[in-house]
């Protein structure tokens, strides 16, 4: 089975690229752009698929949540989401860790940000291989 890398380049689809294998990735990345996809949207926003999506746009603004709590919350919806809408996986497991990056500088404005460090461990089911993904999200008020 062929897989497609994202994001999609249409213009190149039309030429006929993809017959080429210029427009292809492997199972690995097409797993891991899977889990970045389902990461970054708000759950919800996927129409019939209320799990499709995380927790962190829920809570990114809420400055009232314990770090641990923050943590568990986005922890839980990932291996929610994962488990359910990516079946080329299996004995899924998710970590999150929450830290403040404060990114003082020698004029009075301090900018307090956050990061989310995400992990994803577990077996791909065709291969029985293996599978890691890690990423990062600068999160917060005023992480802009």
């Amino acid at each position: 089975m062929k897989y497609m890398k994202l994001p999609l380049d249409f213009s190149s689809l039309i030429k006929g690229d993809y017959e080429k294998g210029r427009l292809d990735c492997s199972l690995e990345e097409s797993i891991a752009q899977h889990l970045m996809v389902i990461s970054t949207l708000k759950q919800g926003e996927v129409f019939g698929r209320p799990n499709y999506g995380s927790d962190i746009w829920d809570l990114e603004f809420n400055q009232l949540v314990k770090i641990n709590k923050w943590e568990e919350k986005v922890k839980d919806s990932l291996y929610d989401a994962f488990s359910e809408y990516e079946p080329r996986l299996k004995d899924i497991q998710v970590s999150v860790r929450l830290s403040e990056i404060d990114d003082s500088t020698e004029t009075i404005d301090v900018h307090v940000r956050r990061k989310a460090e995400i992990k994803v461990f577990g077996t791909i089911v065709e291969t029985e291989a293996p599978f890691n993904f890690a990423t990062l999200f600068y999160i917060s008020p005023l992480s802009q």
